[in-house]
C-alpha cells in the first residue's frame, strides 16, 4: 500500500513519512516524552501492564492495565512514565484514509464512537477479547501481503466495535496530582477554549494564580508546551481546519483564530508550515495530503 503524502514545514517538502498507512508496536517503557505533541493519523494506546498519565489537549487523566486511548489526528497529547514502573503498552497507529472502509463495516454510529477522542476500560472476557485483537494486529505486522492487509482492517473493525461497545466504561477523567497541576490544568483550559481572545502570559499566569515565571517553568514541564509554543499549536489547528473546510479569507481567519492581522498570521503560518495559507488552501483543494506539524 503506497504512504500517505505529509508536509513537513521543517523540511520544507512532501515526504514518505511512513512506510505503511498502519503500523503497531509491543513495548515496555518508563521514559517520558520529552515534549507534548501531535501526528496527522489515529493512535490507539492500550496499557496491558502498570499505568502511566498523559495530557490530552487540556487535560491530564491517568491510564491504567486494560485501558486504552483513542487519540484522533491533530491530538495534543503527552505521555509521563514513572522511571521505577515500566509500562507494558501497544501502540496502533492508522490513516484516516486506511480506516475509512470499516465505516460502512461497522456503522457509522459505532465508527464515530469507536474513533472519537476518550478512554475505555476493558474488563473480564471484553478485555481478553481486546488483547486478543491486538495480538493478530501484532502478528500480521512486517508482512505485506494483500492477504494480511486485509486481515488488519478486519481485525481493527472488531476492535472498533469492542471499543465502541465498552464506551463509557472508562470516560477520561481529569486528574491532577496535586494543587500545581489542578491550576495549570485550569489556565490549559482556558487557553483551549479561549484561544481566539488576545490571551497574554500575564493572563494565563492569573488564572493559575502564579507568577509569570512560575508559571512559564511549570506549564512546560507539566504539558511539554512552552505558554506561546501551546496557544500557537491551538490557533494554528483551528486555523488549517477553516483554510481545508471553509471558505473564509486569510483576514477572517487570522481573526477568528486571535492571530493579530493577517499579516503575522501568514508569517506564522509560512514559518510553521513552509508555505501561506492561501498555497496551503489550494494544495488542500488540489491534493487530498495529510498536514503534519
Amino acid at each position: 500500500m503506497p504512504a500517505q503524502s505529509i508536509y513537513d514545514g521543517k523540511r520544507d517538502g512532501l515526504y514518505r513519512d511512513r512506510e505503511k498507512e498502519f503500523m503497531i508496536h509491543r513495548e515496555v517503557r518508563s521514559k517520558s516524552m520529552t515534549n507534548a505533541h501531535y501526528h496527522p493519523y489515529y493512535e490507539v494506546f492500550y496499557v496491558a501492564n502498570g499505568s502511566c498519565r498523559m495530557f490530552v489537549e487540556h487535560s491530564l487523566f491517568s491510564v491504567s492495565a486494560g485501558e486504552m486511548v483513542v487519540l484522533p489526528p491533530s491530538t495534543l497529547h503527552r505521555t509521563q512514565y514513572d522511571r521505577d514502573a515500566p509500562v507494558e503498552r501497544t501502540t496502533v497507529s492508522f490513516t484516516p484514509r486506511f480506516v475509512e472502509g470499516a465505516r460502512s463495516v461497522v456503522g457509522e454510529r459505532i465508527f464515530d464512537e469507536a474513533l472519537s477522542l476518550g478512554k475505555t476500560a476493558f474488563a473480564g472476557r471484553e478485555r481478553d477479547k481486546a488483547e486478543s485483537a491486538l495480538s493478530r494486529l501484532l502478528a500480521e505486522e512486517g508482512t505485506d501481503e494483500d492477504f494480511a492487509d486485509a486481515l488488519r482492517k478486519a481485525v481493527l473493525s472488531e476492535l472498533l466495535v469492542l471499543a465502541a461497545r465498552n464506551a463509557g466504561k472508562g470516560e477520561r477523567k481529569e486528574e491532577p496530582v496535586d494543587e500545581t497541576e489542578a491550576n495549570i490544568q485550569k489556565a490549559a483550559k482556558h487557553i483551549f477554549e479561549r484561544y481566539s481572545d488576545d490571551i497574554t502570559l500575564k493572563d494565563a499566569s492569573s488564572v493559575a494564580g502564579m507568577s509569570e515565571t512560575y508559571f512559564s517553568r511549570k506549564f512546560k514541564e507539566v504539558t511539554g508546551f512552552g505558554f506561546k509554543e501551546y496557544l500557537t499549536n491551538i490557533r494554528m489547528q483551528h486555523a488549517m481546519q477553516m483554510l481545508s473546510a471553509g471558505d473564509l479569507s486569510v483576514t477572517q481567519i487570522a481573526a477568528a483564530c486571535g492571530f493579530p492581522d493577517a499579516n503575522y498570521f501568514g508569517d506564522t503560518f509560512r514559518k510553521r508550515m513552509g508555505l501561506s495559507p492561501r498555497d496551503f488552501r489550494k494544495k488542500r483543494k488540489a491534493e487530498k495530503c495529510v498536514i503534519i506539524v
